[in-house]
């Protein structure tokens, strides 16, 4: 017996984690009740819609699983949400994090516009004094 963590959305239980079980396999679903799901600390500070918030707290959660970026930022802008995941290299972490990203929106359908960039490349816009620089160290950190 495996146990599959699964959400019950739009009259269907969808996975929560890759499962391939056999077709026409029989499920047990247990419901838990009462589950109070802890918030992160960013979630009152952006002014997203829901889903947005739980779409961009999966990617947090799946990218802290398979790297160690030094931040994630949330950026708010005239043109909507932009998501920029800054690690020591972005050209290593770039795949990992798209990855993260389509996952998320194959979940939720949710499409989180992300850029990786590397931390060289967000210290030379700031001694170069760019407003690209400046969005991002005015964004919302997610971790």
């Amino acid at each position: 017996m495996k146990t599959v963590r699964a959400v019950f959305k739009n009259g269907v239980f969808v996975p929560l984690e890759p499962c391939s079980p056999p077709e026409g396999c029989e499920a047990v679903v247990v419901f838990v009740e009462d589950v109070k799901e802890e918030l992160p600390a960013w979630w009152s500070s952006l002014n997203v819609k829901e889903e947005k918030k739980r779409a961009l707290k999966e990617f947090v959660e799946g990218i802290k699983r398979r790297l160690s970026p030094i931040d994630v930022k949330a950026v708010l802008s005239d043109e909507g949400l932009e998501v920029f995941v800054i690690t020591d290299d972005s050209s290593r972490d770039l795949k990992a994090v798209m990855e993260e990203a389509l996952k998320v929106y194959e979940r939720s359908s949710v499409y989180l516009p992300v850029q990786v960039i590397s931390s060289g490349r967000l210290e030379r816009w700031r001694e170069q004094d760019s407003p690209v620089y400046k969005q991002i160290s005015e964004g919302v950190s997610l971790l």
